[in-house]
């Protein structure tokens, strides 16, 4: 479902070896909540603070920006949680709509929602902390993990990374029983397109989360999991946990629920199967820009992008700004944020409306907030 939808859209360490120390502090200060995170990365310790505006509802009533932006998402009958960030400053976090209609539990800023897509950014950043390691190059062919995948031989990390392969997909698995099984039947049924031209083709970070597999003799999900959530705690919910999470939201379609079976979840490895809030991604981003979680170079390496695209590892990239969207059922997340991380619109929404995106709608914001020009 994600994949033929995103193909719609497209125009528009060994494991890396890390030695936590987990310190968490709560202090109070005038009611404030501080969850300080010290975690050792390449022998670096760095410090993740995730501050209540994350995980509360910030809406400031003495702020123009803030009042008007949130007028705005209510005009347009948005459902999700909106994140806005101003030079550092959260102006808004807040849920719009419901989680569920049937229980009527409403969208909060703690609410969890499939981010489809944009987990690619997460598969891409675990490959980057092998090549840091030295344990694969950007140049390292796919012959390596997959040798009777057409072209493995001239087929790079790189260009998975950027969707540069030629690759497809000649058929999708129905019958997922786990998720190295999953990638091994689509290592089978890979085609070759016409070119090497961009184009878009989740098939790539399939394969990209299958090395990961190999190199570490771990699952992806657990690869995820102790670094994202044991470390980082950035609380990356895997799909068979999600509908039973207190902060879980309800996919629908107009006021449809979108049934998204364990089949659709599990066949996307890799590209679309995790939930996070809006809060705990922005993190994310925030921590990768300032090269906490990857230095400088090998950042910049991810993020380089093909000259006739503008896509490399999960995001967009331009001369001012990041983008990212996605699509699974109901859910569409859609991220604009600065290069330096300090502005950001983040839509989570749980309800697609035939035939629209709140793809525009986060768009605008972006360029109200931002006063930049947004292709």
């Amino acid at each position: 479902m994600q994949r033929k939808q995103h193909q719609q859209l497209k125009g528009n360490l060994s494991h890396t070896t890390l030695s936590p120390v987990i310190v968490i502090a709560l202090v109070l200060i005038a009611t404030v909540i501080v969850v300080t995170t010290v975690v050792s990365v390449n022998n670096q310790s760095i410090t993740s603070k995730i501050t209540d505006p994350f995980r509360q509802e910030v809406y400031l009533p003495g702020n123009h920006e803030s009042v008007a932006i949130d007028k705005q998402l209510k005009r347009s009958r948005f459902t999700g949680t909106a994140l806005i960030v101003k030079n550092n400053q959260v102006v808004l976090n807040r849920g719009y709509g419901y989680a569920n209609l049937d229980t009527h539990q409403l969208n909060t800023p703690r609410s969890l929602y499939q981010i489809a897509s944009l987990q690619k950014s997460l598969t891409a950043t675990l490959i980057m902390q092998q090549v840091e390691q030295g344990k694969l190059q950007m140049n390292t062919t796919l012959s390596q993990f997959y040798p009777r995948i057409p072209d493995a031989k001239h087929i790079t990390i790189r260009q998975l990374l950027t969707m540069t392969s030629g690759l497809k997909e000649s058929d999708i698995n129905e019958n997922v029983s786990s998720e190295q099984e999953n990638i091994e039947f689509d290592a089978i049924h890979t085609q070759l397109l016409p070119s090497k031209t961009w184009t878009y083709q989740s098939i790539n970070f399939r394969l990209l989360a299958g090395i990961l597999m190999k190199i570490t003799n771990k699952s992806y999900t657990s690869l995820v999991d102790n670094f994202f959530n044991k470390q980082l705690k950035l609380n990356v919910v895997d799909y068979k946990h999600f509908k039973d999470n207190v902060y879980s939201t309800t996919s629908y379609t107009g006021k449809k629920v979108s049934n998204i079976s364990q089949q659709n979840y599990a066949q996307e490895t890799g590209t679309g199967n995790v939930a996070m809030s809006a809060g705990m991604l922005y993190q994310y981003y925030k921590l990768l820009i300032d090269n906490k979680i990857l230095k400088k170079q090998f950042l910049a390496d991810m993020w380089t992008h093909p000259y006739n695209s503008a896509y490399a590892s999960g995001l967009y990239h331009y001369e001012d700004y990041h983008y990212g969207h996605g699509f699974l059922g109901g859910f569409e997340p859609t991220v604009f944020l600065t290069k330096d991380g300090k502005n950001c619109v983040i839509l989570l929404s749980n309800r697609h409306l035939e035939g629209s995106s709140w793809q525009p709608l986060t768009k605008q914001i972006f360029m109200q907030v931002t006063n930049i020009n947004v292709k």
